[in-house]
């Protein structure tokens, strides 16, 4: 998104902790692993990473010293953007003493949420809107808007939390052509938990032999756990991918026949906060898609329109979908076809159009 606003004309700078970095996706060279070719300013600021002291304290105490560092953070990084005289600053859910500490700058603030915030976080959140008159604030699905304000409870500063999904580079994530596969190949994209449905997408190899599954992400630690998985119920047509530079996603999504969005009905976050990027990116490149049928998918997807619905955490349901699906020509090219015309709906661009909208006015 900081490309698409830098793309509209305006001077983006992202403040971020510099901190030591192991997995492809962790990478501090943003601007190499996501292909970004509208360039804005990263600022690097050396600062104590929490995680690296995990192992080495009591859970209590590492909590604690997490909320020091993050109290300190928050003043750091609020220092730095005051120096920056920006005219807004936009902050995730998981930013409370950064939002905060700026609202004492009396900045024009923006706060995105994907969760709701811990308690603690929650109530530095509050504190903060109270005094400000200058925040506005999105969640990404209409269901987080409407629970962050019970949660919150009346504020007033506060009256509206306004939905704003997450989005898609339609420029990188195209519908190309590919080639014809010999076995159909049926492609999730993503991290790899039981929320978002790996348990199910085993069970579900198990019950189709002709169908090779495609698995596209995941940090080493999950590999090797679902690959045991796999391996202990004898389940041999899927292909772990594994972590790949942004770059390449696109590709391998446009080598598929079908794209999953397999997530749980089990997990609130799953089933209702969740506004999955990979959802965007699969309508930009014209995949058929087959879904759970939970909200945070529904706010976007109509079955049998731009989708086929499955129900969720069963795994012989999806299996029937998928083979219905791919001997069905007609409807796999329907659901290609507004596929991506819905994508266009779901810009960065205009995702960042809106945002600015709202502070002007």
């Amino acid at each position: 998104m900081s490309e698409a606003f830098s793309g509209l004309n305006n001077d983006v700078t992202i403040i971020s902790p510099k901190r030591v970095q192991k997995e492809i996706s962790h990478k501090t060279d943003i601007f190499n692993f996501y292909d970004i070719e509208i360039l804005f300013e990263h600022k690097l600021i050396n600062f104590v990473d929490p995680y690296l002291y995990r192992h080495l304290m009591p859970k209590i105490i590492y909590r604690f010293f997490s909320f020091i560092v993050n109290l300190f953070w928050g003043l750091k990084s609020a220092s730095v953007g005051k120096k920056l005289n920006g005219d807004f600053y936009i902050f995730r859910d998981n930013t409370p003493f950064s939002f905060l500490f700026s609202v004492f700058y009396s900045k024009k603030c923006v706060i995105e949420f994907h969760d709701i915030p811990p308690l603690a976080s929650r109530f530095i959140f509050k504190l903060g809107l109270i005094f400000s008159k200058k925040t506005i604030c999105f969640a990404v699905t209409t269901k987080l808007s409407e629970d962050l304000l019970k949660k919150f409870g009346k504020i007033k500063n506060l009256n509206q939390i306004y939905t704003l999904h997450d989005g898609v580079d339609l420029k990188k994530f195209t519908k190309k052509k590919s080639t014809e596969n010999r076995v159909p190949a049926v492609t999730y994209c993503g991290s790899l938990s039981k929320s978002k449905g790996m348990d199910l997408l085993i069970d579900t190899a198990k019950l189709i032999n002709n169908v090779e599954f495609v698995i596209i992400g995941g940090l080493k630690t999950e590999l090797d756990h679902y690959k045991k998985i796999a391996s202990k119920n004898g389940v041999n047509n899927i292909k772990f991918v594994g972590q790949v530079s942004y770059s390449k996603v696109p590709e391998l999504l446009n080598n598929s026949d079908i794209l999953l969005l397999p997530s749980t009905a089990d997990e609130i976050k799953s089933k209702e906060y969740t506004s999955a990027m990979k959802l965007f990116e699969y309508l930009s490149v014209g995949k058929p898609i087959i879904a759970s049928n939970i909200s945070s998918n529904t706010e976007i997807l109509k079955n049998e329109e731009n989708c086929l619905l499955f129900e969720p955490d069963n795994p012989e349901n999806l299996a029937d979908r998928i083979k219905f699906l791919i001997g069905n020509k007609d409807l796999k090219e329907k659901l290609s076809n507004n596929s991506s015309n819905l994508a266009l709906k779901y810009s960065w661009e205009e995702r960042s159009k809106k945002i600015i909208n709202k502070v002007k006015n």
